[in-house]
C-alpha cells in the first residue's frame, strides 16, 4: 500500500491533480489511477473533494504521517551513505524567511559553495510557524530563524538581532525626539553604540498607524507584547507576510513597523526612516540555525552549520 506513496504525498503537497502530475512527470489519469489503486488496497479514501479543492481524510492524515517517516528514513540513509564513502556531494534543503533567504543565507551559501561545489543547496521560503513545521516533517534539512524553545530541534545561535521601531522620517511625531533617533546608515557603518542609545516609550507612538507581520511570524508576537505592556490597541493598516515588505511600506511613508538591525547590516535600504529603541519591549532576539533532533546530521549539513557559525557568531 506504500508502493505509490510519492504520488499520494505530492498530491497532498500540491492540493491539485494537475499540479501534482506535472511535478511527477506523469499524466493526470495515471496519477488518479495510482491514488485509486492505493485507496483500494487500504480500503478507505485518502482524499475527499471539497468546494476549495481536496482535503485529507482521517485515514489520509495517517498515511501522510507514515509517508513522511519513509521520506525521512530514505533521506537519512542517503546522507549516511555519502558519509560512509566520504563523498563530497549531495543535497541540502535550507529554509528561511524572505529576509533571511535574501540577505543572510546568500553569504553562507556563497562560502559553502566555494568550498564544496558538488553539494547542491535548495532554498525554501516560509514564515516562522511553517519553517518549524517543514523542518519537523522533513521537507527541509536546516532552517535559519528566530526559534522558540523546543526539545525537538538542535539549534545553534548565530547572532543577536536588535529590534527597533521604524518610523517614516517626515512624520510629525519625530519632532523633538532627535536624541532618541538612530539612522539606518549608522547601523550599516557601525558608527553608533546601539546599547548606549536611550530608549523611548511606545506610548509616544500610541496613536500612529502600524504595519505588522501576520500572526504566524515571530515579530508579530513580539510586537504584540510591546503593545500589551502599555494596554495599547494598535491601529493596524496592513498585515504582511515578510519583514522586508513591512519596511518597504514604512519607507514609503504608509505607517510604522518593527525591524531588526540585521536588515540594515546585510540588506539594502533607503534613508526615508528613523529608528527608535522601545523601552517596554523585548529589544532583541536570537537568530539560530537548526536541524531536527532525530534526523541524521550529515557531514554536508555540519559543514554548512560550521560556516554559518563562523560568519555570524
Amino acid at each position: 500500500m506504500f508502493s505509490k506513496w510519492r504520488y499520494v504525498y505530492e498530491l497532498y503537497k500540491e492540493q491539485s491533480f494537475t499540479n501534482a502530475s506535472k511535478k511527477l512527470f506523469i499524466s493526470q489519469p495515471s496519477l488518479s489511477a495510482a491514488i485509486k489503486n492505493t485507496e483500494n488496497k487500504i480500503g478507505a479514501p485518502l482524499f475527499e473533494r471539497t468546494g476549495h479543492g481536496i482535503e485529507l481524510t482521517e485515514v489520509g492524515k495517517e498515511y501522510i504521517a507514515a509517508a513522511e517517516q519513509i521520506l525521512n528514513i530514505e533521506n537519512d540513509f542517503q546522507n549516511k551513505l555519502s558519509d560512509i564513502y566520504n563523498l563530497d556531494f549531495g543535497n541540502i534543503t535550507v529554509g528561511g524567511s524572505n529576509y533571511v533567504t535574501s540577505y543572510i543565507l546568500p553569504k553562507i551559501i556563497t562560502k559553502f559553495h566555494s568550498l564544496h561545489p558538488n553539494i547542491s543547496i535548495k532554498l525554501m521560503e516560509a514564515n516562522s510557524y511553517n519553517l518549524t513545521k517543514m523542518l519537523l516533517n522533513g521537507e527541509v534539512d536546516i532552517i535559519v530563524d528566530n526559534l522558540d524553545d523546543t526539545n525537538e530541534l538542535t539549534k545553534y545561535a548565530l547572532c543577536k538581532e536588535k529590534i527597533f521601531l521604524c518610523v517614516p522620517k517626515d512624520y510629525k511625531i519625530n519632532k523633538g525626539l532627535e536624541k532618541y533617533q538612530i539612522k539606518p546608515e549608522c547601523i550599516r557603518d557601525s558608527t553608533v553604540d546601539l546599547d548606549s542609545v536611550e530608549p523611548v516609550s511606545i506610548n509616544v507612538f500610541r496613536y500612529e498607524q502600524y504595519i505588522l507581520l501576520k500572526e504566524e511570524n515571530d515579530m508579530y508576537s513580539r510586537s504584540l507584547k510591546i503593545f500589551q505592556k502599555e494596554n495599547i490597541e494598535p491601529k493596524i493598516i496592513f498585515s504582511v507576510d515578510q519583514l522586508n515588505i513591512s519596511y518597504a511600506l514604512a519607507d514609503s511613508g504608509i505607517g510604522l513597523c518593527f525591524i531588526t538591525d540585521t536588515f540594515f547590516k546585510y540588506g539594502g535600504y533607503r534613508e526615508n526612516v528613523v529608528l527608535y529603541k522601545i523601552a517596554e519591549g523585548i529589544d532583541e532576539r536570537t537568530l539560530y540555525i537548526a536541524h531536527r533532533n532525530n534526523k541524521y546530521c550529515s557531514n554536508a549539513m555540519r559543514k554548512l552549520i560550521d560556516i554559518a557559525k563562523e560568519l555570524f557568531c
